[in-house]
């Protein structure tokens, strides 16, 4: 008994420090916090000194393509043409594939800073809910302890009692350290101070968000075309089969298979395509199989819910007969833990749900 009133007092403090903790916090809702991240990174800035850096090569690109030239050896003619007639194309292409990059880093920090906050507050749940959890416990127990002392509940029992209620307090300390980590993760996508000073929050309710991807009328394939189209990385890969191609055309029109240069530039080409082939089949398999674990996920999601109406349902059918003095409290509290489990088993599938959902949105590029 020793042993559990001093537990008991361990988690009241922590629960003190915590609430504590609570007072002084920055809260952010999805807008602000997406906010808070692109202006406290770098990355903006590199990416626009990037685009300068592009802007200069094609400026240089095209002063070089103006120069004259007098005469030269075969090959010396082709590196002169590739300056005069791809260069300027070949830079023109950096500096489209440098802003394109720019707009898909500002979308990498939306992607980064919701599935942070997503965690996030499934951290924050799965801590209240275990408090909760362990308040039905401790209730059970020291309705069991005054029946103990009557006589109706054995020793052992109410030493089984005592460590369940150790363990559920051990499983809550983990939980609050879980949530500390995934603090320090949103910190740090939300490029703040790490340091204990600085608290943070999300005003955002863990919901089942609308999806256009699981309606029949969805077309996958016609999805995965306009994703293709939009992806930064295969229009640089078809970009560089282009250029590839036109300096190995020029090559051929003044050298000849053998000749170490040609060869070079054959082999450009060919390894152009190959990557292309394997950007545009990378996406499409990233596509497919996101798309699978969203539908398998809302199954998921479907099953948990039914679940926990069913739990629910003897919940209240439970009520029902104790009001009718039929049950008493502590033959409630099971089915009010089991709910809560269920309720847990829920909000988890949601995450995963929304997590999946804007995965495969951000690979379509929508």
């Amino acid at each position: 008994m020793k042993r559990y009133v001093f537990l008991i007092a361990i988690f009241m403090i922590v629960t003190a420090l915590f609430s504590y903790a609570e007072e002084n916090i920055t809260k952010y809702s999805y807008e602000t916090a997406l906010k808070a991240a692109v202006e406290n990174s770098i990355q903006p800035a590199l990416d626009d000194f990037n685009i300068k850096a592009k802007e200069s090569a094609l400026e240089q690109a095209e002063k070089e393509a103006l120069k004259g030239f007098i005469g030269g050896t075969n090959q010396e003619i082709v590196e002169r043409r590739i300056i005069k007639e791809v260069a300027p194309l070949e830079a023109e292409a950096a500096l489209d594939v440098a802003k394109r990059q720019k707009l898909d880093n500002e979308n990498k920090f939306r992607a980064e800073v919701y599935e942070e906050m997503l965690k996030f507050i499934m951290a924050k749940n799965r801590v209240e809910n275990k408090r909760e959890r362990i308040a039905l416990i401790r209730e059970k127990y020291i309705i069991d302890s005054m029946q103990y002392h009557e006589g109706l509940v054995s020793k052992a029992d109410i030493e089984d009692a005592e460590i369940n209620l150790s363990i559920e307090n051990l499983e809550l300390v983990k939980l609050e350290t879980e949530l500390e980590s995934n603090i320090l993760n949103a910190k740090q996508k939300l490029h703040v101070d790490l340091s204990d000073d600085t608290k943070i929050d999300f005003e955002y309710e863990l919901n089942k968000i609308g999806s256009q991807y699981v309606i029949s009328s969805f077309n996958l394939e016609k999805a995965i075309e306009k994703a293709i189209n939009r992806s930064t990385e295969i229009y640089q890969r078809q970009r560089a089969v282009d250029i590839a191609r036109m300096k190995f055309d020029i090559t051929k029109e003044h050298l000849k298979p053998g000749n170490d240069y040609y060869d070079q530039k054959e082999y450009e080409l060919e390894y152009a395509k190959k990557s292309l082939y394997d950007a545009r089949t990378n996406l499409e398999v990233s596509i497919r199989n996101a798309y699978n674990e969203l539908l398998t996920s809302l199954d998921a999601l479907d099953l948990a819910q039914k679940r926990l109406e069913l739990e629910e349902s003897r919940l209240k059918t439970l009520e029902t007969k104790k009001d009718a003095g039929i049950l008493s409290r502590r033959d409630m509290i099971d089915s009010e833990i089991a709910v809560l489990g269920r309720k847990l088993a829920v909000q988890e599938a949601i995450l995963n749900f929304n997590i999946n959902h804007d995965r495969l949105r951000n690979l379509l590029g929508d």
